[in-house]
């Protein structure tokens, strides 16, 4: 009995070790690992399909003037401590207007009493900024400080955000800088799509829709678009793909060809494959003026679609249009043919407070 205890012991010790070391780099230097007095940090956030990453350590106020005194004015400094900050785009972005390229880039700072130089040096290897050489700089902007609330611990933020624009926020002590990162959305994500169908998307039907349908949707690139959809069409003709045909030769203006596809559209779908494009248009790509316009061609087509009626609803009370997005939800209350459908309808009305 005493052997066996032995061995579950030693078997529990032997797993805990295991799951200690699970998530550790592997050891490649001879130091021993222990607790840093300033913390490492990492904080990413998404623009469009463009993911903007910084990686600091964050030291502390501990009682000390910062400004002007243990970081002096004029000089350069890495942005916060321990190795150098670095901050990475993953695709071409505007930083306060001026352009910058992909890649990872050294964060450094010169404070000054009442505006920050900020440095993104092509070099973001070295320790800190001891090694700082201006000629490795990839772009230099000015910045005003503003006053903030106390911060022990220097962190940096990503706010405030929108569809292709994000503030990054270095804050601490009681002083914070921001600059803005602007994202081509349509640019960068048409590159990555270009790639993308290169490979395994280009031979099913989806990618290229999905390919086409984000032109459509952005107004971009339609006779690329028509040209997507069309191999999308020969590789399997669907509803899905015939009915995005429709909508860009209707934007290009031929009419004729747009409304063979319509008709082509309507015999392999139904007013339910409308809507649901619509409310792709509406959740995926958040265009909600395109989504009206397919809901509205869907009501000419299909009248006694409820459900176009809601999502005209919600998609004028997400552009604010209070007035008509609660007449559509009335109107799509009104032809509910169950009451499981005008339950449906009451719960999203009441997400803008309608009653």
């Amino acid at each position: 009995m005493k052997t066996i205890l032995t061995l579950c012991m030693l078997l529990f010790q032997v797993s805990f070790l295991a799951a200690q070391w699970e998530f550790r780099d592997i050891i490649k230097h001879d130091n021993i690992t222990y607790p840093k007095t300033s913390k490492k940090a990492s904080i990413s956030q998404q623009i469009g399909i463009t993911t903007i990453t910084i990686d600091y350590h964050r030291p502390a106020v501990r009682n000390r003037i910062i400004w002007g005194k243990l970081l002096p004015y004029g000089k350069v400094w890495r942005a916060g401590a321990e190795e150098s900050t670095t901050i990475t785009f993953m695709d071409n972005v505007l930083v306060n207007g001026k352009s910058i390229g992909p890649g990872k880039y050294g964060l450094h700072m010169i404070p000054g009493a009442a505006s920050f130089t900020i440095i993104f040096s092509k070099n973001h290897t070295q320790w800190g900024s001891f090694y700082y050489k201006q000629e490795e700089d990839a772009l230099r902007i000015k910045v005003p400080i503003e006053k903030v609330n106390f911060h022990e611990y220097l962190k940096y933020d990503f706010d405030p955000i929108s569809e292709n624009k994000v503030g990054i926020t270095m804050s601490w002590e009681e002083i914070g800088i921001t600059f803005e990162v602007e994202v081509n959305e349509i640019e960068t994500t048409l590159a990555v799509i270009r790639d993308e169908l290169r490979t395994l998307p280009r031979f099913t039907w989806k990618g290229l829709r999905e390919a086409a349908l984000f032109c459509w949707l952005h107004d971009t690139n339609l006779e690329e678009a028509l040209n997507w959809i069309d191999l999308s069409i020969r590789n399997e003709e669907r509803f899905e793909n015939v009915f995005i045909k429709h909508l860009i030769l209707k934007s290009l203006s031929r009419t004729t060809e747009a409304q063979k596809s319509l008709e082509k559209s309507k015999e392999l779908g139904s007013a339910n494959k409308m809507i649901y494009t619509a409310r792709e248009s509406i959740g995926h790509h958040k265009s909600l003026q395109k989504a009206i316009e397919i809901l509205n061609l869907t009501l000419l087509h299909y009248p006694n679609a409820y459900e176009a009626y809601l999502y005209m609803g919600v998609s004028y009370g997400w552009l604010g249009q209070l007035d008509q997005s609660k007449l559509n939800f009335e109107k799509a209350k009104k032809i509910a043919s169950s009451q499981k459908e005008k339950d449906r309808v009451i719960t999203r009305m009441s997400e803008f407070k309608f009653k």
